[in-house]
């Protein structure tokens, strides 16, 4: 049966297999990729996007790799030399309208056996539009109209998200902007897309490839600050990930590949898979499945029709709510995103599998076939002799079996301009009279492999020279930083400037320098001496991005939490001690842990867990009673991060008085992450009625990270003087 398939698509015509050989390769693609991304179920959303992402990107260069790097596999039958050169003759007459040739008065009226007829067609009968189309070509109109239909419907949704943007109201309020900053400075974007407040959208959405927006629907104005903070997770997510680029790229490949179903099917895993992946990082960065899970569900309920351009990508949709809903639930399933590494080798590895398959082009497997009347004689005459002087004129001599003759003379035919040979009917000749005989062949033999071993190392020195111009960027840039007299600059405008304004900006500037003794002295002098709190306060941000054994940072860090008369000036300096992670700074926040502003208790209790002492400090742990449920869930939070034993019992009389589940939760894995020490705390537990308490115990006993991760971010929003 396959042997019968090969047989029928090595008789098509040129247009017609190369039509056919284009959909099978982009369907061996796609099913591929649907089989890898099946067998990473358990993957993160962000692995299996990716797939996606590379799979919809070879489809783009499979016309393209197929025509300019062919790989000449031989898979097809084999055929005689003696058919072949009929095929050619054959290919030769059909290509013309060959007249027959005129009959001599008294001549019998015989024909050769290479005659062709021309048939006629009746002057009389009417020609229609598509009678003097070929079926390809029909195909090919109807294609090329649809992908017209298809682009005109994106420019339209286009036109329309910049009529949306271009009418937005830009959202620059301070409960805006900080969370806005926030969230851009924690997934480590250069600059905060533009945000947009619209009449006319009726679902958060992310547009702009080039110039990313986030635009928000008219009800974003009654929405809690954790919604706000939600939503902008999300979306900002998408730019950081570079999802609309993606997104745009899917749209486009189902335009060419519109008649694919398994291409919609990979755009709409592409797009599935993209949201979950942006979900993922949200809960990455500190939200709360639950609340999160709630936010969303809120919004996709309160619209009742999403009319939402298709090239925008808005935050959830119906019709894929309830699996991803499913997903933020699901405490099993893993939210990491490929590292690096594993994002160059997945990508690496499923490009060459599609370049191999893109560059695929089955032949006739070679052979040393001879029909026996020829075998028995070397020297005999021509096989094939055309009395039609057209064909004649084509074919200069006649083709022989000894040697390469036939082969030559193909070639030589070729060159003519009166043939009209087609080249890949000479290069298939060619191959099936010099060929070795093998079972399955590429052809062209040592020409192919050494185009094969060219390409493998011109892709490994690609692939070196990118990673050799990261690493010698990195050194560029250290060496650069060296040898800059930017932060010296900076310094002395911060130090001696009378602008208020511009020493902030040289405070903001020397963030860069920081770890650089020049930038740290000087930051650390605007810390202690500007009378400019708004300068202070820039130069204790700036000083979080400096080296944690520098005792210059420190110590102004910890002068500036426990004396500054600026409440914003000890927050933000609580903060980059613990951005700094000192673990010498601890005493200089327990101290801080009874200052009269709690934004600086929360801001110094949260920068002991990242500086981690050895023991939990006695107000850490009286923080466990406060009134405040956040600062409870904070002060569990730090003791999971200090891993003190000697905390237990007053975790233990937390979690008997506590009446929120979520906290008792939170106060389980706190006493899990002391280990051994906690085991008798823990088999209470394990008789509890409540199945969730009862769930997170047994985690809890089971130990590592069964419990799950718990971050807690607080990236400061970055000011922009």
């Amino acid at each position: 049966m396959p042997e019968s398939l090969l047989s029928q698509f090595s008789a098509l015509s040129g247009a017609d297999s190369s039509m056919l050989l284009l959909l099978a390769k982009a369907t061996i693609i796609l099913v591929a990729a649907l089989g890898i991304t099946l067998a990473m179920q358990r993957a993160s959303a962000g692995a299996r996007h990716l797939v996606w992402l590379v799979t919809l990107g070879t489809l783009v260069l499979v016309p393209a790799v197929a025509a300019w790097a062919p790989l000449r596999v031989g898979i097809l039958p084999a055929t005689s030399l003696e058919e072949a050169d009929r095929s050619v003759v054959a290919t030769i007459a059909a290509s013309r309208e060959l007249p027959v040739p005129p009959v001599q008065p008294g001549t019998p009226n015989t024909a050769s056996p290479t005659t062709v007829p021309v048939p006629s067609n009746s002057a009389s009968e009417p020609l229609g539009f598509f009678d003097d189309m070929s079926g390809i070509s029909i195909l090919v109109a109807i294609w090329a109209a649809v992908v017209l239909c298809i682009g005109g419907s994106l420019a339209y949704a286009s036109v329309a998200v910049r009529r949306i943007v271009r009418h937005g109201r830009p959202l620059e309020s301070e409960d805006w902007l900080t969370p806005l900053w926030e969230i851009s400075d924690r997934l480590g974007l250069d600059e905060p897309p533009r945000l947009l407040r619209s009449d006319d959208a009726k679902m958060p959405f992310a547009c702009g490839v080039f110039s990313p927006t986030v635009v928000l629907p008219a009800e974003s104005d009654g929405w809690t600050p954790d919604r706000r903070r939600a939503v902008l997770l999300h979306e900002l997510a998408h730019v950081r990930r570079h999802d609309l680029a993606g997104h745009t790229l899917g749209r486009l490949v189902c335009a060419v590949y519109w008649f694919h179903p398994l291409v919609w099917t990979a755009a709409k895993r592409l797009r599935s898979e993209s949201e979950r992946a942006c979900d993922d990082l949200a809960l990455a960065c500190g939200a709360r499945a639950t609340d999160y899970a709630e936010h969303l569900l809120d919004i996709v309920t309160s619209v009742r029709r999403d009319s939402t351009p298709s090239v925008a990508l808005a935050m959830a949709r119906r019709k894929e709510f309830e699996g991803r809903m499913l997903a933020i639930l699901d405490p099993e399933l893993r939210r990491s995103s490929p590292s690096r590494g594993q994002t160059m080798g997945l990508m690496g590895s499923l490009a060459v599998i599609a370049i191999l398959v893109s560059a695929a082009a089955p032949v006739p497997r070679s052979g040393n076939y001879v029909p026996d009347a020829v075998a028995s004689s070397a020297d005999s005459d021509s096989i094939v002799e055309d009395t039609s002087p057209d064909i004649a004129a084509g074919i200069d001599a006649p083709v022989q079996l000894n040697g390469n003759s036939a082969a030559e003379t193909m070639r030589e035919s070729v060159n003519d301009p009166g043939t009209g040979i087609a080249a890949d009917i000479t290069a298939g000749a060619a191959a099936q009279s010099d060929a070795q005989p093998r079972d399955i062949s590429i052809a062209g033999g040592p020409v192919v492999a050494t185009v094969v071993n060219g390409v493998a190392r011109i892709v490994a020195k690609e692939v070196l020279s990118a990673l050799g111009g990261v690493f010698k960027s990195g050194q560029g840039q250290g060496a650069a930083a060296r040898a800059d007299d930017r932060p010296i600059l900076l310094a002395r405008v911060l130090r001696t400037d009378t602008s208020e304004n511009l020493r902030r900006v040289a405070a903001w500037g020397l963030s860069e320098y920081a770890e650089t003794q020049v930038g740290a002295e000087a930051l650390a002098f605007a810390l202690r001496r500007d009378a400019s709190a708004t300068v202070r306060e820039m130069a204790a941000w700036a000083l979080a991005d400096g080296d944690d054994g520098n005792p210059t940072i420190n110590e102004a860090l910890g002068a500036a939490l426990r004396g500054d008369a600026n409440v914003n000036v000890r927050a933000t300096a609580a903060w980059a001690l613990g951005n700094v992670g000192e673990r010498q700074s601890a005493d200089v926040l327990t101290a801080a842990l009874g200052d009269a502003s709690p934004e600086v208790r929360r801001r110094a209790a949260w920068a002991l867990g990242q500086v981690e002492p050895k023991e939990a400090p006695r107000p850490l742990l009286a923080m466990l009673s406060d009134a405040d449920p956040r600062n409870r869930e904070l002060a569990a939070w730090v003791l999971f991060q200090i891993e003190d034993p000697g905390s237990i019992p007053a975790l233990e009389a937390a979690l008997a008085r506590e009446s929120n589940k979520d906290l008792q939760l939170d106060y389980i894995r706190a006493l899990a992450a002391v280990g051994e020490h906690s085991v008798d705390a823990i088999r209470k537990l394990l008789e509890s009625p409540d199945a969730k308490i009862k769930s997170m115990a047994v985690r809890a006993l089971a130990g590592g990270n069964a419990t799950g991760p718990w971050p807690w971010p607080w990236p400061q929003p970055r000011p922009f003087p």
